[in-house]
């Protein structure tokens, strides 16, 4: 009898076993599936911060030389709120405009006039305060209005959207 017992048990382990393996497998192919997609996703983020370090680096660099361009009548420049005040009116423009040809909003310019003392701006707006400098009158609105017509060119020649009803 006791043979019997022994074969039952190792039938019935076998039978386990197998039953065991079927619920499993779908869980061990999704696994191995789930491996891959991971040591993918590592490969690519170690070429993107690769990327990254390369990027801040040239950065870095590029940072380094800019200041070194300037020349120097832009870092000697001492402009004051006074100074960009008789500018403008000796240009002839309101705030708004003299901003427009600045490349800055009415705002700052406002601001600029109000404030007392010495200026703390850009380099990038200090270089083209420095260039309007020798502008005459009319030539300040000639500029001024090729870049408006720069500016309406550039809206005129976007898509335009219509609606539909």
């Amino acid at each position: 009898m006791s043979n019997v017992a022994k074969v039952l048990r190792s039938e019935i382990s076998r039978i386990s076993r197998k039953e065991a393996k079927i619920a499993v497998d779908p869980i061990g192919k999704s696994h191995i599936a789930l491996k891959k997609v991971v040591a993918d996703l590592k490969r690519r983020i170690a070429l993107l911060e690769k990327e990254n370090k390369r990027l801040v680096s040239a950065m870095r660099k590029e940072k380094a030389v800019t200041p070194q361009t300037l020349s120097e009548e832009t870092e000697k420049a001492r402009l004051t709120s006074k100074g960009i005040r008789s500018l403008r009116r000796r240009l002839g423009l309101p705030q708004a405009d003299f901003a427009k040809l600045l490349g800055v909003t009415a705002h700052s310019v406002h601001l600029w006039e109000k404030k007392e003392g010495a200026l703390r701006l850009r380099d990038k707006t200090k270089a083209a305060l420095l260039s309007i400098r020798g502008l005459g009158a009319r030539e300040a609105k000639e500029k001024l209005a090729e870049a408006e017509t720069k500016n309406r060119g550039m809206k005129a020649s976007a898509p335009e959207t219509k609606k539909v009803r």
